[in-house]
């Protein structure tokens, strides 16, 4: 019996110890590669709406193939017209086609829309036709030629770059009380359009003037420069009332 005892006092001391051993301090095993984390899963590359865009590049070359043929079979005064239309009209399309895809396909890789896209299509295809036309020592030039014409035009027409260049070319822009911007034309610029302050600005001057006048306090030439800008005034308003109230009868 007391063999059993001591037996048993002897599990529960064991049992005892192992309970309130402290946690082990050495860190837990991680499997290889996630050291560091495990990187998350990149999305998959889309390039949505490319089908299209093709089409609509490769249905656009065509039509300019058809009629860059027609003039160039006029010019040289060819009376087959069709195979020379073909021919032309061919090698646009194929052209046209081939900058499309390249310019998808860089798209799809940078997962970006911006001249980047076009410039390299057009270096792409660039340096294909003049490979082509005039040799494998002219294709570093017509890539460059075309990468410049593709990615400037597209630079040129994004709606981003707008604000920027209009600033750069000396446009100046206002922003109005309501929030509203308004774009003020350089000196330079043919057409001249100022702003709503500057407009009040010279409506006021010009009624300043006219009192001057009423008071007699100028000469009798600007008196009469005076009076021939108050007569167009009153025309050119009478004038766009008349054209307002034929557009609110129509």
């Amino acid at each position: 019996m007391g063999v059993f005892s001591r037996a048993k006092a002897a599990t529960s001391t064991t049992s005892t110890t192992e309970e309130s051993a402290p946690p082990s301090s050495s860190p837990p095993v991680l499997p290889p590669g996630s050291l560091f984390g495990r990187p998350p899963p990149r999305p998959p590359l889309r390039n949505p709406g490319w089908r299209e865009r093709v089409a609509e590049h490769t249905g656009m070359s065509f039509a300019a193939g058809l009629a860059s043929g027609a003039g160039y079979a006029l010019y040289t005064e060819r009376l087959d017209f069709a195979p020379a239309i073909a021919a032309v009209a061919g090698n646009v399309t194929l052209v046209g086609c081939s900058f499309a895809c390249a310019k998808e396909a860089t798209r799809l890789v940078r997962q970006k829309d911006d001249w980047v896209n076009s410039f390299t299509g057009g270096a792409l295809v660039g340096s294909a036709c003049a490979t082509a036309w005039r040799g494998r020592p002219y294709s570093p030039a017509g890539a460059l030629a075309f990468g410049a014409v593709a990615g400037g035009t597209h630079f040129l027409f994004d709606p981003s770059n707008t604000e920027w260049l209009c600033k750069v070319a000396g446009f100046r822009s206002i922003t109005k009380p309501d929030g509203e911007v308004d774009w003020v034309t350089p000196a330079w610029f043919p057409i001249r359009r100022v702003s709503d302050d500057e407009l009040e600005g010279n409506e006021i001057e010009f009624q300043m003037r006219v009192a001057a006048v009423l008071d007699g306090r100028v000469d009798a030439k600007e008196a009469e420069r005076v009076r021939a800008e108050y007569r167009s005034r009153r025309a050119r308003e009478k004038a766009r009332r008349a054209g307002k109230a034929r557009g609110e009868e129509k």
